[in-house]
């Protein structure tokens, strides 16, 4: 069979580079942009799989072509190439050249004429099928026979097919009125006019009548109305702009149809660039390996099995459901060198050897070790020397690699062909529990994946110098795998009680609303609120949308003076905390009113944990009626006691350390009230008020967050002018701090990424983006990430080391809220704990500061 893929080079490496621009754009160490260049590898690697005899890529040269001569304002629209994508072409082309697939580009002609051309010659010599892949609709005119034209959606993963057959049904036109229809409504794309005023309906029917544009303007007299008078004003235009969108098949190669046979590829010359581009992905293509997915595996049935025998595995759990803590355990995959195994739940429960096996010291490595360790415990099982885990490797190497899906980790690392679990089990409502074979063979995939991507990812933590992070976060998993078994015990008739309290208050709220605006409504819509507050009640209105006022918050927030505008704010906070924490609370209750939340270690970019099913972190507590939830959360124990500790301003501390400026450590050394101390420095006054507090104490969280002028302003109602100078005046006061956030940006910039104390690491590719809105958000994230991701990975330490320390006591270890720790404490254990966490919280880590851990307790969470 006779097949040739004709790709438009230019056109798949732009919609390569601009599906992931506003992401994680990748870089090498050497700061080399590679999101195009692996785009346009994924795409290519796809086609080359399919069955084809030809295949050939054309290119723009970048310079002026014939139809620049015709209109000098040809493209004239278009935005200067990217820097960092200019940089990847070289790169794409050496590609090509390795692939020995045949790339052209020549002056005075763009990358579609020769397509045309290529196209065309194919056509002569009776090709059973040529394929063109493009990102744009240019090439669309050339559909006809066995020539088909697939544009890229979605990015550039899915195809989508244009035939002889469907063209009509998806453009209401033919493929040889392509050129007419652009010059009829013009191509905005390659500022290119058209007839002004006649838009894709009015073209269409022309088309659908007269066939062409030239029998059109022929026949302009039996156009009637403005359409015609249009058309006379403008035709030639409209023609010149024909003229242009035809694309030109006629041009004479130096090379042949027989040039462009498929060959082998330079493998070693493809290996050699892969290295160099930091593309395991493609790397791993050329090594020789077993195809992952044909292998003998067994599902062992025999609760007698011995797998004491085993060593240096690597372990999958299987787990039906989101929530694991909920979810249905369906077994564990296990594989070495030698074993490809599944063991299902039944026997994983009863088989004590795999029980000695898993508690044993041999080394074990696994994708998500928390799951697995609250599982296996969860059913009374122990497991031990889980060595690495691949999810927390991704992770610290580059967060943006962290899914709870290991296929969707396995993506942004190496080739594979891995199912994802949505495929194995379906997806929300369609999920179900599949046949044993067919989640035992996902098990062992997965497993094999794995023992893949183990030697990329230590090589990863080794270049990056986190193996001791990576200890820290292992030992973490132990932790919060422990925290999520326990729970948090709450007081099910208060919480009731409070909600019986909150939907009345609600109630009272909303009628006082209909009092004051006349009328039953929907205070939810923000349409019936905005006519009820800025049309019917006259209040002067502020944003107004699309869709009509804006009823936003910090609109409300300026209209305060106004009753209704304050009492729909106390009912949108009061229907929160009822829809979101007190319902969300009651629904996740146990039978033995605990909850138990789920903490998601490898999420968030800064290293901070989170948490669901409650989101226990953000439990209100500012507002009255949050402090009333706190109140519900109580002690398991009689006479027992919630037991809070928490760092003092640990991300100024850390900012201290990492700043090392003189004046801000010389302050927390010496243990004074630091905001009051700054608001001195910045007032130049001994006395203080508390609202020169509160202003000094903005500015120095503000600061950590790269705060603009505008931005304090903002926070503390003055005007940008006396925020500047306030800046101002903190910057000569700590003037090791200014240095630092400007260090921090340039060393981003020119690296890539941000590091913390524990050489955790952020990529920040929005730093190198030509939208001045992502380059600001850049930097104040390069400012920012170090000190917060900083104090993330203290306090993980710390609860690391309090949880060595507490072995065998009944206390717990409940919750973490960022700098805050929680502990359901023994009535008679209490002062062994309190001396336990405030001194490892204390003593964690050496800074240039001290750092100072509040310690407080009481019957509940709030009184604690």
């Amino acid at each position: 069979m006779k097949k040739i893929i004709l790709i438009d080079g230019n056109s798949l490496v732009f919609r390569a580079y601009y599906a992931t621009s506003y992401g994680q754009l990748m870089r090498n160490q050497h700061g080399l942009y590679t999101n195009a260049i692996y785009g346009f590898c994924m795409i290519l690697e796809k086609l080359i799989e399919e069955e084809k005899s030809h295949i050939f890529v054309a290119f723009d040269m970048g310079k002026e072509t014939f139809r620049h001569q015709e209109y000098e304002e040809y493209k004239g629209t278009r935005k200067k190439l990217p820097e960092e994508l200019a940089m990847q072409f070289p790169y794409i082309r050496k590609y090509i050249d390795y692939m020995n697939i045949k790339w052209y580009e020549t002056e005075n002609y763009e990358a579609d004429d020769l397509i045309a051309s290529v196209a065309r010659l194919a056509e002569k010599e009776n090709f059973d099928e040529i394929k063109i892949v493009t990102g744009d609709k240019d090439l669309l005119q050339l559909v006809r026979g066995n020539i088909k034209v697939f544009i890229t959606k979605k990015g550039y993963s899915l195809l989508d097919e244009y035939n002889e057959e469907n063209f009509y049904e998806k453009m209401n036109i033919y493929p040889h009125q392509v050129p007419d229809y652009k010059g009829l409504v013009g191509d905005a794309s390659d500022n290119l006019s058209g007839v002004k005023g006649v838009g894709d309906k009015t073209a269409i029917k022309l088309l659908s009548q007269f066939k062409s544009l030239e029998n059109i303007i022929s026949n302009v007299s039996l156009i009637p109305g403005k359409v015609g008078t249009l058309i006379e004003k403008d035709y030639k235009i409209a023609q010149k702009t024909k003229y242009l969108a035809t694309l030109v098949d006629d041009i004479k190669f130096d090379f042949t149809l027989d040039d462009l046979k498929v060959q082998e590829p330079d493998v070693e010359k493809l290996r050699q660039l892969f290295t160099e581009l930091e593309f395991s992905s493609f790397l791993n293509k050329f090594e020789s390996k077993i195809n992952e997915n044909t292998y003998d595996y067994k599902i062992i049935d025999d609760t007698n099995y011995d797998f004491t025998k085993l060593t240096n595995t690597f372990i999958d759990i299987e787990v039906f459901g989101s929530n694991y803590l909920k979810g249905e355990f369906l077994g564990l995959g296990i594989i070495n060198d030698k074993e490809y195994l599944f063991v299902p739940k039944e026997i994983v429960l009863k088989n004590k050897y795999l029980h000695e096996y898993l508690a044993s010291e041999k080394e074990k490595v696994t994708f998500d070790y928390k799951k697995l360790y609250v599982v296996l415990k969860a059913n009374n099982i122990e497991i031990n020397s889980v060595v690495f885990d691949i999810l927390l490797a991704a992770y610290l190497i580059n967060p943006s690699f962290a899914f709870d899906d290991l296929k969707k980790v396995a993506d942004n690392i190496t080739q594979n062909n891995l199912n994802y679990d949505d495929a194995i089990y379906g997806a929300n409502t369609k999920a179900k529990i599949p046949e044993i074979n067919v989640y035992a063979k996902h098990a062992i995939d997965k497993c094999i994946m794995m023992k893949k991507l183990l030697p990329i990812l230590k090589s990863g933590i080794r270049e990056n110098n986190q193996e001791r992070l990576l200890k820290i976060e292992l030992k973490l998993s132990k932790v919060l795998g422990d925290m999520e078994i326990t729970g948090l015990k709450v007081d099910r008739k208060q919480l009731e009680e409070v909600e019986v309290e909150f939907v009345a208050e609600q109630e009272k709220i909303a009628n006082r609303i209909y009092e004051l605006a006349g009328e039953k409504f929907n205070i939810n819509s923000v349409k019936q609120l905005g006519e009820i507050l800025f049309v019917k009640l006259g209040i002067p209105a502020g944003k107004r949308t699309k869709t009509g006022y804006s009823t936003s918050s910090d609109v409300l927030e300026k209209l305060s003076q106004y009753e209704i505008c304050r009492l729909v704010l106390d009912y949108r906070g009061i229907s929160k905390l009822i829809s979101t924490y007190l319902h969300g609370l009651l629904e996740v209750l146990s039978g033995e009113n605990f909850v138990h939340p789920l903490y998601k270690q490898a999420l968030t970019a800064t290293g901070r944990l989170s948490s669901v099913e409650p989101n226990i972190q953000n439990m209100p507590i500012r507002t009255e009626l949050g402090q009333v939830i706190r109140k519900a959360f109580i002690s398991r124990f009689k006479d027992g006691k919630i037991l809070s500790c928490d760092y003092s301003q640990i991300e100024l501390r850390v900012l201290a350390h990492i700043s090392e400026d003189q004046n801000m450590i010389e302050m927390f050394s010496h243990d004074v009230d630091f905001h009051t101390q700054t608001a001195q420095r910045i007032y130049d006054t001994e006395s203080v008020t508390p609202e020169m507090r509160r202003t000094a104490k903005a500015i120095n969280f503000g600061i950590i967050y790269g705060m603009s002028a505008w931005g304090l302003s903002e926070a503390i109602k003055v005007t940008p002018q006396d925020a500047e100078n306030y800046i101002n005046k903190y910057f000569a006061t700590f003037s090791g701090v200014k240095k630092y956030l400007d260090d921090a940006v340039s060393s981003a910039k020119k690296d890539g990424y941000t590091k913390t104390i524990y050489n955790r690491r952020r990529y920040i590719p929005e730093l190198n983006s030509s939208n001045k809105a992502l380059v600001s958000f850049g930097e104040r994230t390069a400012m920012n990430s170090p000190i917060q991701g900083s104090a993330a990975d203290i306090i993980k330490h710390a609860m690391v080391i309090i949880f060595d320390k507490m072995k065998g006591l009944k206390s717990k270890m409940i919750a973490q809220v960022h700098d805050e720790l929680l502990f359901d404490c023994h009535p008679d254990e209490l002062e062994e704990v309190k001396e336990i966490v405030k001194s490892s919280m204390e003593n964690v880590i050496k800074l240039k500061v001290p750092l100072i851990a509040q310690i407080s307790w009481g019957d509940n969470w709030l009184n604690s």
